[in-house]
């Protein structure tokens, strides 16, 4: 963020806080700069708030956050004030995180109201795709990914990066991919938000149950079941348990049996989500592109590896 627009946006911040009646203590405080955006700490009267300012790839943040506070207050952390056309949102402090109440250890229990209340968020988000869209949510639905993914490996970046064996592979991929999305398509899932990187340290909790999402600059409008992806790793991974444990898949039909209320068959459901998460991959490796579209070489040297790595993930197993 250049020096004039920081300006600008400490002169926002300030006329924000006092048409809300909130006490500013002093200026906003740069925390965390990456790639894809900038956060700062403002102090107020009694604890402090949070500026966020995304570059170009992930704008559509301010405007999706908004929407979804509309769609579900008691879901979402709710912005205290949004200019969607510069990127811009001012958030209050939403307490801890989901991690930082677990720390290191993993609780089925969270996770599983974690896994209800997410899936209730996307059911109540579906009807509003079209808005979401509008807004400059970028649109992953199964029809639009087959030819996303052909251009992906067309980028001159993927290229450089995967060696000529990896590049067949990921070829011979797109028939399959384009199976996969046709029976995404077909199966009657409405597509809604798909957050791409759910986690504990992505969901602020309380002692109540409460839970409120934030963190939403890689979501897509998408099969929902694409979510699974990034949710099965890390509780793999948090858990600390095998591929293929009984937990991913207890944790994913959780998910899934939201679904299971419209009548739904859960063996349908599951084959539904197989594919969702395979696809998924390449929304990730699409959201590593669009957050570095601006990136200086070191950004990328740092970061780049996950628009090839996620591509190369379809060459592997998956944790189910």
């Amino acid at each position: 963020m250049r020096a004039d627009e920081w300006a600008k946006a400490q002169d926002w911040i300030a006329e924000t806080l006092a048409e809300q009646g909130i006490a500013a203590t002093g200026p906003a405080v740069v925390d965390r700069v990456r790639p894809w955006s900038t956060t700062a700490r403002v102090p107020v009267a009694g604890g402090q708030a949070w500026f966020k300012y995304n570059n170009a790839g992930s704008r559509y943040e301010a405007a999706l956050m908004r929407l979804l506070a509309a769609i579900a207050p008691h879901d979402m952390l709710v912005p205290l004030a949004v200019d969607a056309e510069l990127g811009w949102m001012l958030l209050p402090d939403g307490g801890p995180t989901m991690r930082e109440i677990t720390s290191d250890t993993f609780d089925r229990d969270r996770w599983e109201h974690l896994l209800r209340r997410y899936a209730e968020l996307q059911r109540a988000a579906a009807p509003h795709a079209a808005g979401m869209l509008a807004a400059g949510v970028p649109d992953f639905r199964p029809h639009t990914v087959a030819a996303q993914y052909e251009k992906l490996l067309t980028d001159p970046y993927v290229l450089a990066n995967l060696d000529a064996g990896k590049m067949a592979g990921l070829h011979e991929w797109v028939p399959r991919i384009e199976r996969m999305c046709r029976r995404l398509a077909a199966g009657g899932i409405a597509p809604s938000v798909q957050h791409d990187d759910l986690h504990p340290s992505n969901v602020f909790a309380d002692g109540d149950g409460g839970l409120r999402f934030f963190d939403f600059g890689d979501a897509t409008v998408a099969h929902p079941f694409g979510s699974m992806l990034v949710v099965l790793r890390v509780v793999h991974r948090d858990a600390k348990v095998e591929h293929k444990d009984p937990l991913l898949y207890e944790l994913r039909d959780r998910y899934l049996s939201a679904w299971t209320a419209d009548g739904r068959d859960l063996a349908e459901l599951r084959e539904l989500c197989q594919d969702a998460i395979v696809v998924a991959k390449i929304g990730k490796a699409l959201s590593y592109q669009r957050s570095l579209q601006d990136a200086t070489e070191e950004a990328l040297a740092e970061y780049g590896e996950g628009i090839y790595g996620w591509l190369e993930e379809l060459l592997g197993p998956d944790v189910i």
